[in-house]
Protein backbone atom coordinates (compact mmCIF):
# COMPACT_ATOMS: atom_id res chain seq x y z
CA UNK A 1 0.00 0.00 0.00
CA UNK A 2 2.00 3.10 -1.15
CA UNK A 3 0.56 5.76 0.47
CA UNK A 4 3.26 8.17 1.30
CA UNK A 5 4.21 8.95 -2.53
CA UNK A 6 5.16 12.79 -2.64
CA UNK A 7 2.66 13.63 -5.12
CA UNK A 8 -0.06 11.88 -3.74
CA UNK A 9 -3.03 14.02 -5.58
CA UNK A 10 -0.49 14.95 -8.49
CA UNK A 11 -2.24 13.27 -11.08
CA UNK A 12 -5.77 15.02 -10.20
CA UNK A 13 -4.21 18.26 -12.11
CA UNK A 14 -5.39 15.69 -15.34
CA UNK A 15 -9.00 15.99 -14.47
CA UNK A 16 -10.90 16.77 -17.16
CA UNK A 17 -12.36 20.91 -16.23
CA UNK A 18 -15.73 19.85 -17.18
CA UNK A 19 -18.63 18.70 -14.55
CA UNK A 20 -19.50 15.00 -14.29
CA UNK A 21 -21.53 13.09 -11.61
CA UNK A 22 -20.07 10.76 -9.57
CA UNK A 23 -23.97 9.08 -9.53
CA UNK A 24 -24.84 5.42 -10.37
CA UNK A 25 -27.91 4.51 -12.38
CA UNK A 26 -29.92 3.11 -9.45
CA UNK A 27 -33.84 3.24 -10.63
CA UNK A 28 -35.99 4.67 -8.50
CA UNK A 29 -37.21 2.10 -5.48
CA UNK A 30 -39.53 1.41 -2.72
CA UNK A 31 -37.25 0.29 -0.42
CA UNK A 32 -37.50 0.58 3.51
CA UNK A 33 -34.83 0.80 5.04
CA UNK A 34 -33.09 2.69 8.13
CA UNK A 35 -29.63 3.37 7.36
CA UNK A 36 -26.76 4.73 9.87
CA UNK A 37 -24.74 7.71 8.63
CA UNK A 38 -21.42 8.45 10.43
CA UNK A 39 -19.87 11.76 8.91
CA UNK A 40 -17.17 14.43 10.30
CA UNK A 41 -16.95 17.65 9.98
CA UNK A 42 -18.78 20.95 11.12
CA UNK A 43 -22.28 22.68 10.15
CA UNK A 44 -21.14 23.53 6.61
CA UNK A 45 -20.66 19.64 6.15
CA UNK A 46 -23.79 19.02 7.67
CA UNK A 47 -25.77 21.37 5.50
CA UNK A 48 -24.04 19.37 2.73
CA UNK A 49 -24.69 15.89 3.81
CA UNK A 50 -28.41 16.61 4.41
CA UNK A 51 -28.60 18.52 0.79
CA UNK A 52 -27.19 15.30 -0.52
CA UNK A 53 -29.81 12.75 1.86
CA UNK A 54 -32.81 14.45 0.47
CA UNK A 55 -31.29 14.14 -3.36
CA UNK A 56 -30.79 10.33 -1.92
CA UNK A 57 -34.36 10.01 -1.07
CA UNK A 58 -36.17 11.20 -3.86
CA UNK A 59 -35.16 7.97 -5.35
CA UNK A 60 -35.35 6.09 -1.76
CA UNK A 61 -37.84 7.84 -0.76
CA UNK A 62 -38.85 5.19 2.03
CA UNK A 63 -35.08 4.79 3.03
CA UNK A 64 -34.17 6.76 6.47
CA UNK A 65 -30.91 7.70 7.37
CA UNK A 66 -29.86 8.81 10.73
CA UNK A 67 -26.91 11.13 10.53
CA UNK A 68 -24.45 11.82 13.24
CA UNK A 69 -21.38 14.02 12.99
CA UNK A 70 -17.77 14.09 14.75
CA UNK A 71 -16.16 17.71 14.59
CA UNK A 72 -12.83 15.63 14.75
CA UNK A 73 -11.79 17.89 17.43
CA UNK A 74 -9.37 16.04 18.96
CA UNK A 75 -7.79 14.14 16.01
CA UNK A 76 -8.56 10.76 14.17
CA UNK A 77 -6.60 9.06 16.93
CA UNK A 78 -9.90 9.72 19.25
CA UNK A 79 -11.81 8.80 15.97
CA UNK A 80 -10.18 5.50 15.51
CA UNK A 81 -10.70 4.61 19.59
CA UNK A 82 -14.40 5.59 18.96
CA UNK A 83 -15.39 3.59 15.67
CA UNK A 84 -13.23 0.32 17.60
CA UNK A 85 -15.70 0.87 20.68
CA UNK A 86 -18.73 0.72 18.67
CA UNK A 87 -17.85 -2.77 17.29
CA UNK A 88 -17.16 -3.52 20.03
CA UNK A 89 -20.21 -2.79 21.24
CA UNK A 90 -22.22 -3.98 18.27
CA UNK A 91 -23.46 -0.44 17.81
CA UNK A 92 -22.40 0.56 14.34
CA UNK A 93 -23.17 2.63 11.65
CA UNK A 94 -23.29 1.45 8.22
CA UNK A 95 -21.50 4.16 6.41
CA UNK A 96 -19.10 5.64 7.76
CA UNK A 97 -16.97 8.64 6.72
CA UNK A 98 -13.25 8.82 8.06
CA UNK A 99 -9.56 10.15 6.44
CA UNK A 100 -6.75 8.68 5.09
CA UNK A 101 -5.53 8.94 8.81
CA UNK A 102 -7.83 5.77 10.31
CA UNK A 103 -7.83 3.69 6.32
CA UNK A 104 -4.81 1.02 7.08
CA UNK A 105 -6.27 0.32 10.61
CA UNK A 106 -9.64 0.06 9.96
CA UNK A 107 -9.01 -2.06 6.80
CA UNK A 108 -6.07 -4.45 8.11
CA UNK A 109 -8.59 -5.15 10.92
CA UNK A 110 -11.71 -6.03 7.89
CA UNK A 111 -14.19 -3.78 8.94
CA UNK A 112 -15.42 -2.45 6.09
CA UNK A 113 -16.55 -4.12 2.38
CA UNK A 114 -14.02 -4.20 -0.25
CA UNK A 115 -15.80 -1.64 -3.25
CA UNK A 116 -13.46 -2.91 -6.42
CA UNK A 117 -16.92 -3.87 -8.48
CA UNK A 118 -18.74 -1.08 -7.22
CA UNK A 119 -15.64 1.22 -8.27
CA UNK A 120 -15.45 -0.57 -11.36
CA UNK A 121 -19.07 -0.25 -12.30
CA UNK A 122 -19.45 4.04 -11.80
CA UNK A 123 -17.60 5.60 -14.81
CA UNK A 124 -18.23 8.58 -13.15
CA UNK A 125 -15.20 7.48 -10.64
CA UNK A 126 -12.89 8.40 -13.33
CA UNK A 127 -13.20 11.94 -12.99
CA UNK A 128 -11.14 11.55 -9.64
CA UNK A 129 -7.27 11.32 -9.47
CA UNK A 130 -6.55 7.72 -10.00
CA UNK A 131 -4.22 8.19 -6.89
CA UNK A 132 -6.93 9.06 -4.46
CA UNK A 133 -8.51 4.85 -5.15
CA UNK A 134 -4.60 3.69 -4.91
CA UNK A 135 -4.37 5.43 -1.50
CA UNK A 136 -7.98 4.13 -0.09
CA UNK A 137 -6.82 0.39 -0.89
CA UNK A 138 -5.27 -2.69 1.25
CA UNK A 139 -3.75 -5.23 -0.05
CA UNK A 140 -4.89 -5.23 -3.56
CA UNK A 141 -8.60 -4.06 -2.40
CA UNK A 142 -10.44 -0.64 -2.45
CA UNK A 143 -12.20 -0.08 0.61
CA UNK A 144 -12.41 3.69 0.16
CA UNK A 145 -14.49 6.13 -1.62
CA UNK A 146 -12.52 9.24 -1.62
CA UNK A 147 -14.55 12.96 -1.52
CA UNK A 148 -12.74 16.26 -0.72
CA UNK A 149 -8.65 16.91 0.80
CA UNK A 150 -7.13 19.07 2.68
CA UNK A 151 -3.59 20.30 2.40
CA UNK A 152 -2.04 22.44 5.25
CA UNK A 153 -1.56 26.28 4.20
CA UNK A 154 -0.86 29.03 6.20
CA UNK A 155 -3.67 30.77 6.92
CA UNK A 156 -3.07 34.46 7.79
CA UNK A 157 -4.94 37.60 8.38
CA UNK A 158 -4.25 39.98 5.50
CA UNK A 159 -5.63 42.92 7.56
CA UNK A 160 -2.85 42.79 10.54
CA UNK A 161 -0.59 41.95 7.87
CA UNK A 162 -1.14 45.31 6.48
CA UNK A 163 -1.27 46.67 9.98
CA UNK A 164 2.11 45.30 10.51
CA UNK A 165 3.49 46.70 7.27
CA UNK A 166 4.26 43.69 5.94
CA UNK A 167 3.67 42.10 2.38
CA UNK A 168 1.24 39.48 2.02
CA UNK A 169 3.10 36.23 1.80
CA UNK A 170 3.87 33.78 -1.28
CA UNK A 171 6.97 31.58 -1.26
CA UNK A 172 8.83 31.84 1.65
CA UNK A 173 11.49 30.70 3.91
CA UNK A 174 11.49 29.74 7.36
CA UNK A 175 13.65 32.69 8.69
CA UNK A 176 11.46 35.12 6.50
CA UNK A 177 8.51 33.59 8.45
CA UNK A 178 10.05 33.49 11.83
CA UNK A 179 10.40 37.47 11.29
CA UNK A 180 6.96 38.24 9.86
CA UNK A 181 5.47 36.25 12.75
CA UNK A 182 7.25 38.96 15.33
CA UNK A 183 6.57 41.63 13.74
CA UNK A 184 2.79 40.27 13.89
CA UNK A 185 2.85 39.82 17.66
CA UNK A 186 2.03 42.38 20.02
CA UNK A 187 2.01 43.52 24.16
CA UNK A 188 0.35 45.59 26.38
CA UNK A 189 2.38 48.22 28.57
CA UNK A 190 2.35 45.45 30.93
CA UNK A 191 4.08 43.22 28.79
CA UNK A 192 1.45 40.05 28.04
CA UNK A 193 1.05 39.22 24.58
CA UNK A 194 -2.67 40.52 23.06
CA UNK A 195 -1.88 39.47 19.23
CA UNK A 196 0.23 36.33 18.70
CA UNK A 197 1.73 36.24 15.27
CA UNK A 198 1.60 32.27 15.07
CA UNK A 199 -0.15 29.52 16.43
CA UNK A 200 2.74 26.34 17.12
CA UNK A 201 0.18 23.42 16.18
CA UNK A 202 -1.37 20.94 18.47
CA UNK A 203 -2.47 18.50 16.21
CA UNK A 204 -0.47 15.51 14.38
CA UNK A 205 -1.45 16.69 10.76
CA UNK A 206 -0.24 20.51 11.94
CA UNK A 207 2.67 19.89 12.67
CA UNK A 208 4.32 17.73 9.52
CA UNK A 209 4.58 20.89 7.35
CA UNK A 210 7.61 21.50 9.55
CA UNK A 211 8.79 18.29 8.90
CA UNK A 212 8.93 18.00 5.05
CA UNK A 213 9.79 21.48 4.58
CA UNK A 214 12.97 20.53 6.13
CA UNK A 215 13.58 17.66 3.92
CA UNK A 216 12.40 15.05 6.34
CA UNK A 217 10.00 12.31 6.34
CA UNK A 218 8.73 13.42 10.54
CA UNK A 219 7.98 11.46 13.29
CA UNK A 220 8.07 7.86 10.69
CA UNK A 221 10.38 6.46 7.97
CA UNK A 222 9.33 6.90 4.49
CA UNK A 223 7.08 3.44 3.77
CA UNK A 224 5.65 4.15 7.65
CA UNK A 225 6.86 0.77 9.25
CA UNK A 226 9.22 2.45 11.90
CA UNK A 227 10.52 5.74 13.73
CA UNK A 228 12.63 8.01 12.48
CA UNK A 229 12.49 10.54 15.37
CA UNK A 230 16.58 10.38 15.35
CA UNK A 231 16.73 11.95 12.28
CA UNK A 232 18.82 15.34 13.25
CA UNK A 233 16.46 17.32 10.98
CA UNK A 234 13.19 15.94 13.30
CA UNK A 235 15.43 17.16 16.13
CA UNK A 236 16.02 20.51 14.19
CA UNK A 237 12.38 21.46 12.96
CA UNK A 238 10.83 20.93 16.64
CA UNK A 239 13.82 23.14 18.00
CA UNK A 240 12.13 26.13 15.38
CA UNK A 241 8.77 25.08 16.84
CA UNK A 242 10.17 25.22 20.19
CA UNK A 243 11.99 28.56 19.89
CA UNK A 244 9.24 30.40 18.36
CA UNK A 245 7.43 29.77 21.85
CA UNK A 246 10.31 30.19 24.58
CA UNK A 247 13.03 32.36 22.34
CA UNK A 248 11.08 34.65 20.30
CA UNK A 249 7.72 34.71 22.38
CA UNK A 250 5.04 34.60 18.86
CA UNK A 251 2.88 31.58 19.67
CA UNK A 252 2.15 30.45 23.56
CA UNK A 253 2.85 26.66 24.57
CA UNK A 254 0.22 24.06 22.51
CA UNK A 255 -2.59 23.67 24.82
CA UNK A 256 -5.55 20.73 24.43
CA UNK A 257 -7.80 23.35 22.14
CA UNK A 258 -6.80 24.85 18.73
CA UNK A 259 -6.29 28.72 18.68
CA UNK A 260 -9.21 28.76 15.84
CA UNK A 261 -11.43 31.27 17.90
CA UNK A 262 -8.82 33.19 18.03
CA UNK A 263 -7.69 33.11 14.44
CA UNK A 264 -11.19 34.24 14.05
CA UNK A 265 -11.36 37.45 16.71
CA UNK A 266 -8.21 39.03 14.80
CA UNK A 267 -6.00 37.43 18.47
CA UNK A 268 -4.03 35.57 16.21
CA UNK A 269 -2.48 36.28 12.96
CA UNK A 270 -1.06 32.81 11.14
CA UNK A 271 -2.58 29.35 11.78
CA UNK A 272 -1.73 26.48 10.16
CA UNK A 273 -4.46 24.87 8.44
CA UNK A 274 -6.71 22.97 5.62
CA UNK A 275 -10.00 24.52 3.40
CA UNK A 276 -12.18 23.15 6.12
CA UNK A 277 -11.34 26.57 8.56
CA UNK A 278 -12.85 28.50 5.28
CA UNK A 279 -16.64 27.70 6.50
CA UNK A 280 -15.94 29.50 10.06
CA UNK A 281 -13.96 32.41 8.43
CA UNK A 282 -17.24 33.13 5.91
CA UNK A 283 -18.79 33.76 9.16
CA UNK A 284 -16.75 35.62 10.88
CA UNK A 285 -16.26 38.12 7.82
CA UNK A 286 -13.07 37.64 8.18
CA UNK A 287 -10.58 39.29 5.31
CA UNK A 288 -7.45 36.15 5.54
CA UNK A 289 -5.93 34.29 2.94
CA UNK A 290 -3.75 31.16 2.48
CA UNK A 291 -0.27 30.63 1.61
CA UNK A 292 2.36 27.85 0.68
CA UNK A 293 4.00 26.83 4.29
CA UNK A 294 7.77 28.69 4.87
CA UNK A 295 9.96 26.00 3.08
CA UNK A 296 13.71 25.81 4.30
CA UNK A 297 15.12 23.25 2.05
CA UNK A 298 11.36 21.82 0.38
CA UNK A 299 8.53 23.29 -0.44
CA UNK A 300 5.98 20.42 1.01
CA UNK A 301 3.40 20.66 3.03
CA UNK A 302 1.24 17.36 4.21
CA UNK A 303 -2.00 16.34 2.33
CA UNK A 304 -5.09 13.96 3.38
CA UNK A 305 -8.38 13.11 2.31
CA UNK A 306 -11.85 11.98 3.02
CA UNK A 307 -13.36 8.96 2.02
CA UNK A 308 -16.79 6.95 2.56
CA UNK A 309 -16.59 3.20 3.48
CA UNK A 310 -19.58 0.58 3.68
CA UNK A 311 -20.14 -1.78 6.67
CA UNK A 312 -19.16 -5.22 5.84
CA UNK A 313 -22.07 -6.15 8.41
CA UNK A 314 -24.41 -3.57 6.85
CA UNK A 315 -27.88 -5.42 6.17
CA UNK A 316 -28.66 -3.00 3.21
CA UNK A 317 -25.31 -2.89 1.03
CA UNK A 318 -26.98 -1.80 -2.51
CA UNK A 319 -28.57 0.95 -0.52
CA UNK A 320 -25.38 1.64 1.43
CA UNK A 321 -23.92 1.92 -1.95
CA UNK A 322 -26.35 4.13 -3.77
CA UNK A 323 -26.08 6.36 -0.73
CA UNK A 324 -21.98 6.58 -1.10
CA UNK A 325 -22.88 7.56 -4.69
CA UNK A 326 -24.85 10.89 -3.34
CA UNK A 327 -22.50 11.54 -1.06
CA UNK A 328 -19.58 11.84 -3.12
CA UNK A 329 -21.37 13.38 -6.39
CA UNK A 330 -20.55 16.42 -8.45
CA UNK A 331 -23.36 17.86 -6.50
CA UNK A 332 -21.65 17.21 -3.26
CA UNK A 333 -18.48 18.28 -3.50
CA UNK A 334 -19.37 21.49 -5.33
CA UNK A 335 -21.20 21.98 -2.03
CA UNK A 336 -18.74 21.21 0.17
CA UNK A 337 -15.79 23.02 -1.86
CA UNK A 338 -17.95 26.20 -2.28
CA UNK A 339 -19.08 25.92 2.15
CA UNK A 340 -15.65 25.59 2.51
CA UNK A 341 -15.45 22.30 4.09
CA UNK A 342 -12.80 20.78 1.56
CA UNK A 343 -10.96 20.77 -1.51
CA UNK A 344 -13.13 19.02 -4.04
CA UNK A 345 -11.54 15.51 -5.54
CA UNK A 346 -12.79 16.79 -8.47
CA UNK A 347 -10.94 19.31 -10.06
CA UNK A 348 -14.11 20.88 -11.83
CA UNK A 349 -15.69 21.16 -8.76
CA UNK A 350 -13.24 23.57 -7.26
CA UNK A 351 -12.59 25.29 -10.64
CA UNK A 352 -16.70 27.35 -9.59
CA UNK A 353 -16.91 30.66 -8.86
CA UNK A 354 -18.03 30.34 -5.70
CA UNK A 355 -15.14 27.66 -4.46
CA UNK A 356 -12.56 30.49 -6.35
CA UNK A 357 -14.32 33.77 -4.87
CA UNK A 358 -12.92 33.20 -1.13
CA UNK A 359 -10.24 32.79 0.01
CA UNK A 360 -8.32 35.58 -2.58
CA UNK A 361 -5.59 32.92 -3.67
CA UNK A 362 -7.97 30.18 -3.72
CA UNK A 363 -6.62 28.99 -6.79
CA UNK A 364 -3.45 28.00 -4.49
CA UNK A 365 -5.03 24.63 -2.97
CA UNK A 366 -4.42 22.96 -6.44
CA UNK A 367 -1.43 24.39 -7.58
CA UNK A 368 0.30 23.20 -4.44
CA UNK A 369 -0.18 19.74 -4.96
CA UNK A 370 2.46 18.72 -6.85
CA UNK A 371 4.13 19.62 -3.66
CA UNK A 372 2.46 17.61 -1.22
CA UNK A 373 3.15 14.18 1.15
CA UNK A 374 0.84 11.96 2.40
CA UNK A 375 0.22 12.45 6.05
CA UNK A 376 1.66 9.19 7.79
CA UNK A 377 -1.20 7.01 8.63
CA UNK A 378 0.06 3.36 9.45
CA UNK A 379 -2.05 0.67 10.93
CA UNK A 380 -1.17 1.75 14.48
CA UNK A 381 -2.03 5.62 13.85
CA UNK A 382 -3.75 5.84 16.89
CA UNK A 383 -0.91 4.38 18.83
CA UNK A 384 1.55 6.59 16.73
CA UNK A 385 -0.30 9.88 17.04
CA UNK A 386 -0.76 9.76 20.52
CA UNK A 387 2.68 8.69 21.60
CA UNK A 388 4.11 11.70 19.19
CA UNK A 389 1.60 14.29 20.19
CA UNK A 390 2.49 13.49 23.92
CA UNK A 391 6.51 13.41 23.61
CA UNK A 392 5.95 17.11 21.41
CA UNK A 393 3.75 18.22 23.95
CA UNK A 394 6.24 17.61 26.52
CA UNK A 395 9.18 19.16 24.31
CA UNK A 396 6.95 22.14 23.33
CA UNK A 397 6.77 23.04 27.39
CA UNK A 398 10.29 22.79 28.29
CA UNK A 399 8.83 19.17 30.13
CA UNK A 400 11.60 17.39 28.47
CA UNK A 401 14.50 18.35 25.99
CA UNK A 402 14.97 18.14 22.44
CA UNK A 403 17.03 15.60 22.13
CA UNK A 404 15.81 12.96 25.07
CA UNK A 405 12.13 13.43 23.60
CA UNK A 406 12.97 12.53 20.31
CA UNK A 407 15.21 9.92 21.89
CA UNK A 408 12.29 8.31 23.86
CA UNK A 409 9.67 8.97 21.42
CA UNK A 410 11.93 6.73 19.17
CA UNK A 411 11.54 3.79 21.63
CA UNK A 412 8.25 3.91 22.22
CA UNK A 413 7.51 3.95 18.70
CA UNK A 414 9.86 0.86 17.20
CA UNK A 415 7.81 -0.51 20.16
CA UNK A 416 4.27 0.26 18.47
CA UNK A 417 5.43 -1.30 15.39
CA UNK A 418 7.10 -4.09 16.78
CA UNK A 419 3.56 -5.11 18.51
CA UNK A 420 2.06 -4.17 15.12
CA UNK A 421 4.06 -6.89 13.10
CA UNK A 422 3.26 -9.61 15.49
CA UNK A 423 -0.51 -8.44 15.03
CA UNK A 424 -0.48 -8.24 11.91
CA UNK A 425 1.59 -11.93 11.17
CA UNK A 426 4.64 -10.56 10.17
Amino acid sequence: MNMNRRTLLMSTAALAATAATTRLSFAQSDATANLKLAAVGGDAELKDVTNAIARFNKKYPNVKVDVSMDPISTGWGDYVTKVLGQYNAGDTADVYETAIETFQTFASRDLFLPLDDYVKANTGFSNFAPSLFEQGSYKGKIYFIPITWNNIMINYNRDLFTKAGLPFPKDWTWDQFREAAKKLTIKDSAGNVTQWGYEVPNQNFFVQPWFFTNGSTGALNADWTASNMTDPKVAQSLQFLHDLIHVDGVSPIPGSDTMDNQFLAGQVAMISRGHWIIQNCKKANLNMDIANVPAKTDPTTVIGFGAYAINKNTKNVDIAKALVAELSSIETQTEEGEGGGGVPGMKSAAETPGFLAYPPSAPLYYASLPHTRAVPSPANFQEVEKIFIRYYTAMMSDEVSIADGCKQADAELNDSFARLKTQLGG
